[in-house]
């Protein structure tokens, strides 16, 4: 009887330890989620934003010699100037012809302009991404009505590629690994999210 008092009580701590791990796994699993899809939400933030030329030329009055005739009649120059140019977002300068538009005020006459060239690309990255990225963990966040903490949620954007981090660390209350002295479970998990061109 004390052997089987004794392996009782063994199969009873070791069923408790996987019921504890077993949570903490979960619980780990959903903090990934909702840290990726925070990171996610912050990514979706991005604007992709360009500056384009158009090479440019103005008319100008001149006198303009008949090649067969010989006479002299009036007629227009064009000469170079500088290029028409346009900053926005791509759907604002790139999309379904939107430079004709974006350059327009500046290719009327007494200019005229030839196709677009991009100059410059790159993404910006709103003040909404840190509130979009908040407003999306704590939508996914399926613990809460658990007695779990989590603490230290922040948002990081990366300065050159712009991704976006998210970072969190979960506490989790012990049941039976309470009975070798762990009264709580800490882990800290980090999602990712890279944004892409439309």
């Amino acid at each position: 009887m004390v052997v089987a008092a004794v392996a009782f009580t063994v199969l009873l701590l070791f069923a408790g330890l996987a019921l504890d791990f077993g949570r903490a796994h979960l619980l780990r699993s959903e903090l990934q989620t909702a840290l990726d899809a925070a990171a996610l939400a912050g990514a979706l933030e991005v604007v992709p934003m360009a500056t384009i030329e158009r090479d440019r030329w103005v008319a100008s009055e001149a006198t303009c010699t008949d090649p067969v005739t010989g006479l002299n009649y009036p007629c227009l120059a064009w000469s170079s100037t500088s290029p028409a140019t346009a900053t926005g977002t791509e759907s604002q300068v790139l999309k379904n012809n939107a430079w004709l538009a974006a350059t327009a005020a500046q290719c009327a006459y007494p200019y005229r302009c030839g196709t677009y060239r991009v100059v410059k690309q790159w993404q910006e990255m709103p003040p909404s991404t840190s509130a979009k990225a908040q407003e999306a963990f704590q939508t996914n966040a399926r613990w809460q009505r658990q007695d779990v903490q989590v603490s230290g949620f922040r948002v990081e954007v990366n300065a050159v590629t712009h991704e976006v981090t998210t970072t969190a660390t979960m506490t989790m209350p012990t049941s039976f690994l309470r009975l070798v002295g762990m009264s709580a479970l800490t882990f800290t998990r980090t999602g990712g999210a890279t944004p892409t061109r439309l």
